[in-house]
């Protein structure tokens, strides 16, 4: 899919926006994420075959899905569908083409509740980093936000355990995604419960 005009434009307006409001301490919900998300969604969708119109829709979510997340982390998705649709609003995009992007980012909260397609696609391409090699390095930038948040360092063996439990929980929607992450997403909670068996007999040794 070659971008659309406002496609690209917002991903100007996103990265402008990220610079200018981001906080220091995010440190993954970063105008990078929202790229890999992106091309997540780019490939998802392709496999799944959306119409251009719907990888539009999904690609528009895909940018501004986590904007909300630089003013504040609680109800980001809401605050973020605020960003969305003044900037869509702005450039002329039909009303029920923003109810759909909406509807987009705001499947993404956690627990993930897609209603279609386009909602599973983005639901999926934003959690595709559980199942990448590249899992270890971003999980420790989300243990950085996770500690902000609750004003506390977290034990090895508690983030651990909370990281364990939610990538063992997750499933992808998508036949595509289901497929092409299972691989990469076993793998990761299997290392994820080494670490953690490692972690709970050196405890037991202290």
């Amino acid at each position: 899919m070659t971008d659309s005009s406002l496609v690209a434009k917002a991903r100007g307006y996103v990265k402008g926006f990220l610079k200018a409001r981001k906080p220091d301490w995010v440190q993954f919900h970063t105008f990078e994420h929202a790229r890999a998300v992106v091309r997540a969604c780019k490939e998802i969708g392709a496999e799944s075959r959306l119409s251009d119109e719907d990888l539009e829709v999904v690609t528009l979510a895909a940018w501004f899905h986590d904007t909300g997340y630089a003013e504040s982390p609680e109800g980001h998705e809401e605050k973020s569908i605020a960003i969305a649709r003044s900037f869509l609003r702005e450039n002329g995009f039909p009303e029920d083409r923003i109810a759909r992007v909406a509807g987009c980012i705001r499947a993404t909260r956690m627990p993930q509740s897609p209603k279609s397609l386009v909602e599973q696609v983005l639901c999926d391409a934003d959690i595709a980093h559980l199942a990448t090699r590249d899992f270890a390095r971003l999980s420790e930038l989300i243990r950085s936000e996770v500690e902000h948040r609750m004003g506390r360092r977290l034990a090895e063996q508690e983030w651990l355990t909370m990281n364990t439990d939610f990538i063992e929980g997750h499933r992808y929607f998508t036949p595509y995604a289901r497929a092409k992450f299972a691989g990469g997403l076993e793998r990761n909670v299997a290392g994820m419960k080494k670490k953690l068996a490692r972690t709970g007999l050196l405890s037991r040794k202290g």
